[in-house]
């Protein structure tokens, strides 16, 4: 995302940014300085976006520790030691760490490997992705610090502002993107409430936003995303908020996606797959491809018109005739699954038929994760709801593999 636009998404955060910024004064180095010293892509930058960080003017061939501190309800800390080749510059995209919590070359490693003294995982979807927050950056060479920037990281609180919406029987939050552009954009329909304990939709939606799509963090089972014994979702439910979607200000009615995760991933399918009309594309990771009835408790995972939809009996059993008829989808589809998913332990299996059932067009993207965990759905680039290493870098190259995957799919133009 360019630096224009990161600036026309952040306008109303400018109180905020002014304090920030009077803070970094202390931490940049002055116009001219000499001596080693960090260099930042972008300050600010979102916390959907990744950054491109160097250290430079080191003295070859020593050893230098980066580090990232940040204060989120707790200290946060990740540090990385490099051998400084002899162009004196460290450029963490590019340059492999001799010791680090993350393997090889990894721009965004000091951010998403944050980790406290308790080890305390990341759970907090407000402090990993609503808010701002300040990161403070210092390079260490022979225990002496030789350099230190603070950079700001805009939360998606000051760029994704939402409203609730209760309207023609439908219940969820809409986020509409706060760029100027008088442009019809994509729009996605997010399925939220389908797993209880798992990450909301909302965090989904305002990513998207902060993107540049309008997404509707639709409550799919109640007023509150409640999860009833039976989790049946009512057809006319769905309708009724693509309808709403579709004919929001900003919005190109003809491309409009439809997006769950885990068991949100049949549903999504599903919606996409009977209504053709209403539905450009699908957005469909870390679930069956099939759709199956929930359990233990016996019923419909879907009904129209109170009659059930035929659905599966368990997971186990995947074959073509499962998986739903996703060649009915116009636009581009995205699935993705975990290698080491502990929610569903087939996954790649049922994507894998699935590329059967519907061959790759264009836009379409399956993004395979071999040694991944379940959530590699969540947005990239920090530490919420990351597993413990080894799994970790997994689940984070996945994020990113699979989040560019939803960016191109996005982009795809079509009827």
């Amino acid at each position: 995302m360019s630096a224009s636009t990161l600036r026309a998404r952040i306008a109303g955060a400018v109180t905020v940014l002014a304090l920030a910024v009077a803070g970094l004064t202390g931490c940049s180095p002055p116009p001219g300085a000499v001596g080693p010293r960090f260099e930042v892509s972008e300050d600010p930058s979102g916390v959907w976006e990744p950054i491109h960080l160097r250290v430079t003017a080191l003295q070859p061939g020593v050893r230098v520790t980066v580090s990232a501190t940040v204060e989120a309800g707790a200290t946060w800390t990740s540090r990385a030691v490099y051998v400084v080749p002899s162009s004196g510059v460290v450029d963490l995209d590019r340059d492999a760490p001799v010791e680090a919590p993350f393997a090889g070359p990894d721009g965004m490693g000091l951010l998403w490997s944050l980790g406290t003294a308790s080890g305390a995982s990341a759970t907090s979807t407000e402090q990993w992705g609503a808010a701002s927050r300040l990161v403070d950056l210092e390079a260490v060479v022979d225990g002496r610090r030789v350099a230190a920037r603070r950079i700001y990281r805009v939360g998606l609180q000051s760029v994704a502002p939402s409203r609730a919406v209760f309207d023609d029987g439908i219940q969820g939050d809409f986020f509409a993107p706060t760029n100027s552009s008088q442009a019809a954009r994509p729009a996605v329909l997010v399925l939220d409430g389908t797993d209880p304990g798992a990450p909301s939709g909302v965090l989904t939606a305002s990513t998207l936003s902060a993107m540049g799509y309008p997404a509707l963090a639709f409550s799919t089972y109640g007023s509150a995303g409640e999860v009833d014994m039976i989790r049946t979702l009512a057809a006319e439910r769905v309708v009724a908020a693509l309808n709403w979607l579709r004919s929001q200000p900003g919005v190109d009615a003809r491309r409009v996606f439809v997006m769950g995760t885990s068991r949100g991933a049949q549903l999504a399918l599903w919606t996409a797959v009977a209504h053709p009309d209403l539905v450009y594309g699908a957005i469909a990771p870390a679930g069956t491809t099939g759709l199956v009835c929930p359990s233990p408790v016996p019923g419909p995972a879907v009904t129209v018109g109170g009659a059930w939809v035929p659905c599966l009996s368990g997971t186990h059993q995947v074959t073509r005739a499962a998986v739903l008829s996703l060649d009915r989808i116009r636009g581009p589809v995205v699935l993705g699954c975990a290698g080491q998913d502990e929610q569903l332990d087939n996954a790649c299996r049922w994507m894998d038929v699935a590329a059967q059932v519907r061959p790759a067009r264009g836009g379409d993207a399956y993004v395979r994760a071999p040694d991944a965990t379940h959530l590699f759905y969540v947005p990239p680039y920090s530490p919420l709801y990351l597993p413990p290493p080894p799994a970790a870098q997994a689940t984070e190259d996945a994020r990113v593999a699979l989040w560019s995957a939803i960016g191109r799919a996005l982009n795809v133009r079509g009827q």
